[in-house]
């Protein structure tokens, strides 16, 4: 794995290897500027570019090297140039040594001309280090012909850098010479590095194979806030002598004493602190803290004190003994008295062993942390608090708090750890159903839903829990999940899970657990007759947009999409992680009422970092939005890189919505076959639906490409399994997509009346006019023109105001075939068919067959009997004739 990919910049290098300039790196310590260089300059040589490395370095060493790495070179260059470098690096024993002061200009003459014939890049890292006329030499060379530079530095100008300091020197106010000079518009762009996010940061420690428990790792990710070397140095005790911390650790050791004991009550405060506050536990005064600040080490910013890197908190701390360490968290909990939830952890910190009273501040001090939206700190506390607890029971019970904040941190690992203890200290049911709920939901986010049923059916087992709403409450996660795996296990499952909830059970969960059992029989349709969405201005607690969340996937079920996207709208919150399926299902009713922008909106990656299952479920939709729009291209690229995340057997909706995305993009591209078989694919071999919902909503969109393929014995199996699955009552949608298919499938024979009936307004716009447009085509081929333009100009309408383009174009095709039709015609030409005259003049146009098939949606071989057929009615025999039809 290349490193850098390793540390998470990937899109830093991809923007160093498009850049078209100059190019300049900033950032913190540790923050992976020489590895970006490093993988930069290796992807130049590749690229048969030279590379020249610009070391620092005391004199006219730096620029030496420079002409040292060309030597080769200057043989072939004009006596002008090649004079004086000779001269310089002593090759030529006739010459005399010039003047240094003319180095610059040698250099910058020499290299110049090497890239006449050679593109070069100039890399120097540690900028601020450099010689000023090394510096004056790059920033002229920035702007030559065929010469990129690529530089890195600590920090642009004027701003402090954190980092090591030797007495004497003052680094973290001194300003970078020279390094304007490389930032001047136009000459070089800034890239600055910021931390890495919290995936990339997750990505790099567990890419160091890192052996300690969750807990910790989570520790060392929230220490080392995405800084690459923390992280690196923090998950490995046995890093390097030479690493930050060993320079953050010297820089430590050379502050005089009373600066260093500031130091440390600020490292073990862990929150960036008064330095009033700090130095009134100490003996030292306000200009202490100077040393600390001009080391680097620490930045003071409106009399708060903060580490200008997480190393340097870390060597403060590491440099006292453990007994210090003690006294200065008792010091510092006495300080804090106005400060509850730092007091607890200061407290925590001085004593050991179980104690009661500590733990009780510990869960008020997550309390806190909680409210703010601190979940680190929040689920760290909670856990203490349960370590700290003498009873048993009470440990289990606030461990199962702990569970629910790690699952809010989205911290799979951390959550399974702490659900694990909870198993470990007790077998109350009660315990052990609140700490499954938070455990599976956060299994399910990370998807891995197997894991995450069997966390719901080890709870069940374990014993009913003494109020049922918290069996009803197991029961429900448990058909959530079976929504998305589509297990046959996982919904046999769920009857007696919900048993346990009693005949009291809350309404509408029932009805959703029995919607998931038995799709036919439509347990939540009666419900769905007493709810209308509540007005804007309504308040909302947590329990209100939960319930409502659930009765909108009710809804969704029940094919009422216009109610489900208003319920699920109320239910979005950006400031809390998304209810069970509330986003997908959301986003899939915005989809079926014609929405796509909304939907695509809320398809964005960004909103499910630490979501696993919901980040390839949106990616799904996404594709799904591409095909719907006639973007085959984009639909099938993102779709196989979907499934290239997808475990299959664990997410069947995810899978079956890029079934249909793929299938949709290769009919819309012309490939009716691969179009057919992708579709097929979301029905088992004996045609039943292999997700409930979601396969049968695409039955009309399988008969229609079984015509164009020739499958139409196939898909009438897939439709008989449908209407079978759809019950004998089935919604309104179902009954007109499935007398949509009949009336495909029959062709020239079809009942006239399931046309009638799939076209009738039932608010899914898409569908709507997807049967209006085949009902269209299906009325010209029986001569009725001026019918079928009606409904083939409403289709158009709808589809373009949809943003389906594609299907659009082929609305206005048929429009324009009918309006040929229309025109009389003289001898064989007026008995040709409307179908084929426009093969015809495609064919005409210089068209294959296949092209042609792909631009009709038909096969090539149906192409090649229209033409057949056209030469047998005009007496035509050359293809090339096809130009005097008219």
């Amino acid at each position: 794995m290349p490193f850098t990919q390793l540390i998470g910049r990937d899109g830093e290098l991809d923007r160093i290897s498009r850049a078209g300039q100059s190019l300049h790196l900033t950032g913190d310590r540790g923050s992976g500027k020489s590895a970006l260089l490093t993988a930069a300059a290796g992807a130049a040589r590749e690229a048969g570019r030279r590379v020249l490395v610009l070391r620092g370095g005391p004199g006219p060493w730096p620029l030496r090297q420079l002409l040292l790495a060309v030597r080769h070179d200057l043989s072939d260059l004009p006596s002008p140039v090649r004079g004086p470098a000779h001269a310089f690096l002593g090759l030529d024993p006739e010459l005399p040594p010039p003047p240094e002061n003319e180095l610059p200009e040698v250099v910058r003459a020499a290299i110049a001309a090497v890239a006449r014939t050679t593109p070069i890049l100039i890399v120097a890292d540690d900028i601020q280090d450099l010689d000023p006329a090394a510096l004056t030499t790059v920033t002229t060379l920035a702007g030559s012909p065929r010469i990129t530079v690529l530089t890195a530095g600590r920090s642009t100008p004027g701003t402090a850098q954190a980092g090591r300091s030797t007495p004497g020197t003052t680094q973290a106010g001194r300003s970078t010479p020279g390094t304007a000079q490389v930032l001047q518009p136009g000459t070089a762009q800034v890239l600055h590095l910021e931390p890495l996010g919290p995936e990339d940061a997750a990505r790099l420690l567990d890419g160091r194979h890192h052996t300690g428990s969750a807990r910790d790792r989570a520790t060392i990710l929230h220490r080392a806030a995405g800084n690459p070397a923390a992280l690196i140095e923090l998950a490995d005790p046995g890093s390097p002598a030479g690493g930050l911390l060993a320079e953050f650790t010297d820089a430590t050791a050379w502050l005089p004493d009373r600066s260093r004991t500031l130091l440390l009550y600020a490292a073990a405060a862990g929150f960036p602190t008064e330095a009033t506050r700090l130095s009134a536990l100490t003996t030292a005064v306000a200009s202490d803290w100077d040393p600390a600040v001009e080391a680097g080490l620490i930045t003071i910013d409106d009399g708060v004190v903060r580490f200008g890197h997480p190393l340097a908190a870390e060597a403060a701390y590491r440099s006292a003994s453990a007994h210090l360490r003690r006294r200065v968290h008792r010091d510092l909990a006495d300080a804090f008295g106005d400060r509850p939830e730092r007091r607890a952890l200061q407290l925590a910190a001085a004593e050991s062993g179980p104690d009661e009273r500590i733990a009780t501040e510990l869960e008020r001090a997550a309390a806190i942390f909680r409210r703010r939206g601190d979940r680190y700190e929040a689920t760290a506390a909670m856990q203490q608090a349960a370590e700290r607890t003498p009873s048993s029971q009470s440990a289990a019970r606030r461990l199962t708090q702990a569970v629910a904040d790690a699952r809010d941190l989205r911290d799979t690992g951390w959550t399974a750890e702490l659900y694990a203890q909870v198993w470990r200290l007790t077998d109350d049911p009660d315990v052990l159903a609140a700490a499954a709920r938070p455990a599976a939901i956060a299994m399910h986010w990370a998807g891995r839903l197997h894991e995450a049923y069997g966390i719901v059916t080890a709870a069940h087992r374990a014993g009913p829990p003494a109020n049922p709403a918290d069996s009803a409450q197991l029961a429900l996660i448990a058909a959530q999940i079976a929504w998305v795996t589509c297990d046959d296990d996982h919904r046999q499952g769920l009857p007696p899970l919900l048993a346990a909830a009693g005949d009291d059970a809350d309404p509408a969960i029932a009805a959703y657990v029995r919607e998931v059992m038995a799709p036919a029989r439509h347990a939540g349709r009666d419900l769905l007759e007493t709810v209308a969405v509540p007005a804007p201005e309504t308040v909302l607690l947590p329990a209100d947009r939960h319930r409502l969340g659930l009765i909108g996937a009710i809804a969704t079920a029940e094919d009422r999409a216009q109610l489900a996207a208003g319920l699920l709208s109320r239910t979005v919150d950006s400031d809390a992680a998304p209810g069970f399926g509330v986003l997908p299902t959301l986003v899939g009713a915005l989809i079926d009422t014609g929405d796509w922008e909304r939907a695509q909106t809320l398809t964005d990656p960004g909103r499910t970092a630490g979501l696993p299952a919901m980040r390839v479920t949106l990616a799904a939709m996404r594709a799904l939005l591409h095909a719907l729009r006639g973007e085959h291209e984009a639909a099938t690229r993102l779709a196989r890189e979907t499934w290239e995340r997808l475990d299959i057997q664990g997410n069947r909706a995810a899978h079956v919505r890029l079934l249909r995305a793929s299938g949709l993009a290769s009919a819309d591209g012309g490939d009716q076959e691969n179009g057919y078989r992708y579709l097929r694919m979301m029905f088992d071999l004996d045609g039943r639906p292999l997700h409930p919902y979601l396969s049968s909503r695409s039955v009309a969109e399988l008969a229609i490409t079984a015509v164009r393929c020739g499958q139409q014995n196939d898909a009438r199996t897939v439709v008989a399994r449908v209407r079978e699955a759809a019950g004998a009552d089935p919604s309104p949608r179902m009954v007109a997509l499935l007398h949509l298919s009949d009336a495909v499938l029959a062709g020239a024979d079809a009942d006239e009346e399931s046309f009638r009936t799939a076209a009738a307004e039932n608010g899914y716009p898409y569908e709507h006019a997807l049967a209006n447009l085949h009902y269209g085509v299906w009325l010209r081929r029986r001569r009725s023109p001026r019918e079928a333009r009606l409904l083939l100009t409403y289709a158009e309408k709808i589809f373009s105001e949809l943003g389906a383009e594609s299907a659009a174009g082929l609305a206005a095709r048929e429009i324009a075939v009918g309006a040929q039709s229309a025109t009389p015609q003289d001898d064989g030409v007026a008995t040709l068919t409307p179908q084929e005259r426009q093969v015809a003049a495609l064919a005409a146009q210089g068209l294959s067959n296949r092209a042609i098939a792909e631009k009709l949606f038909l096969s090539a071989r149906t192409v090649g009997t229209h033409l057949s057929r056209v030469y047998r009615k005009t007496g035509i025999s050359r293809r090339h004739q096809l130009g005097n039809l008219s």
